[in-house]
Order: structure tokens, then sequence, then C-alpha cells
């Protein structure tokens, strides 16, 4: 399987946004230790074994936010080192984000799978750039990602207005009752086996799929009135296992 071209966290943004803006596929791949390697692995752990949830950072500093999260799940004050090395991890990418488009970041982090992630999709937005950058911590594979031309988009399109709300109905069972997606969408047969595969109708050549490293940090473009986004998906391996998934995005209507 090919894969992505990678990048350093400490390469200028103006020249990862050049090789974005140059990118066929839009997407770039920033190499990250593996979790259990991280110091502040014991954090990560403890926050997958609480109950799933989603965190926006809304205007909160990294470590701010960071600490809310953990003085309510485990008691003010816990793991006061972990979190604030795992802040500042999350306050380098985002500023290489932000500088990828001069303005601030928006910060999220969630410990749930999304199911309806599964199906190849683009991130779209209004403002003329947009990219985001992914980083799961603790997840078993990584995120797939393909070329804009070997989507069929009538069908593609044709697909997402009879699946997105089915597909939204089911993130949103995921999460309220942790069931899983084979029992929930046993019923059919042919949805599921695509989302275990990949191999959905609108895909032209199954063989153009490209994985983002285990691990690794990832940046795509968003799809914008000025700008065509990367297709991506998850991965079914990781329906079990979501780990900490940290999502920065970056928009701005003036670059």
């Amino acid at each position: 399987m090919a894969r992505l071209a990678t990048i350093s966290p400490t390469l200028a943004p103006v020249a990862v946004r050049d090789m974005l803006d140059r990118s066929a596929i839009g997407a770039l791949e920033i190499p990250r230790p593996p979790l259990d390697h991280l110091p502040y692995r014991d954090f990560v752990h403890a926050l997958l074994r609480a109950p799933g949830f989603k965190l926006d950072f809304n205007r909160l500093e990294p470590d701010a936010a960071l600490a809310l999260a953990s003085d309510q799940l485990f008691g003010r004050g816990a793991y006061l080192r972990e979190r604030a090395l795992l802040a500042a991890d999350i306050g380098a990418l985002a500023n290489l984000a932000e500088g990828l488009v001069g303005a601030r970041a928006s910060v999220t982090i969630r410990t749930y799978f999304a199911p309806g992630d599964l199906v190849w999709h683009v991130d779209r937005i209004e403002e003329r750039a947009g990219f985001r950058l992914l980083w799961p911590l603790g997840r078993p594979a990584g995120m797939r990602v393909t070329p804009a031309d070997n989507i069929d988009a009538p069908i593609h399109r044709a697909y997402l207005r009879r699946e997105h709300p089915l597909l939204g109905r089911l993130d949103t069972q995921v999460l309220r009752s942790g069931a899983a997606v084979e029992a929930l969408w046993a019923h059919r047969p042919a949805q599921l086996a695509a989302m275990m595969s990949g191999r959905f109708p609108f895909l032209v050549d199954p063989e153009r799929e490209i994985e983002v490293t285990t691990g690794a940090a990832s940046i795509h473009r968003a799809e914008t009135p000025a700008q065509t986004g990367t297709y991506h998906r998850s991965s079914w391996t990781n329906r079990h296992a979501p780990g900490l998934q940290v999502v920065i995005t970056v928009t701005s209507d003036s670059r």
C-alpha cells in the first residue's frame, strides 16, 4: 500500500501549506511515537477507560481544557505532569495548523468511535481555506485516504443523500448505548460489508487507497468553495479501540 509524504512538525507552516496546495491527494503525515512510548501514556489510558466522551476546547488553551476533563473524571490535581505534557504536544500541533491559514485553531478531543467515519467522505466548510489535523492516540490502525478522482462523485452524492441521516442516527446509537455496529446494522448486510472493507459502490479502484501510519498525525484539506477536499475514512479495525482522537481544524476567508 502506498504511503503519504511525511513532514516534520517543525517545518515552517508556509512550506506545509505549499505542499498541501500542490498535493494531488491533499494530505500529509506527521510521524509520532506510539502511545506507549509517550510520557503521558498513563493519563491517556485512564481517559480511554472512562465512558466515551467528546470535549470541545472552545476558547480554552489545551492545558486548561485537559485540566477540566481530568478534574471531572479523576479528581482535582490528578495526572498534573502527564496532562501538561500532552497539552504541550497538542498546542504545538495546533500552532502548526494555525500557521497554514493565519487563524486560531478549533480543537476537540473524543474517545468514542463514530461508525459514520467508516464511509469515504470529505470535510466541508464555508470559508475559502480549511484544513484538519488528526492525531489518534491508541488506535490500532491508521486513517485511509484516496484521491478525489478515485471517487465517482455522482454515485457518492446519491449514496450520501440516502445514507447520511442513517449514519448520523447510527453514530448517536453507538455513543449512547455502546452497542456494536455489527449488531445495530445486522439488518443491513450490504452496507455493513462495505463499512468493514471500505469498498463502496462509488470507489473506483480499491488499490488506490493510502493508509496513514498507525499512531501518526495527519493534515488534510477540507472541501471549500476554493479548494478540493481529501476523501478519507476510518478503519474497521478501530471500531472497538477508538483511542483518543485529537481533532484540530483551521479555517480562513482570507487565505
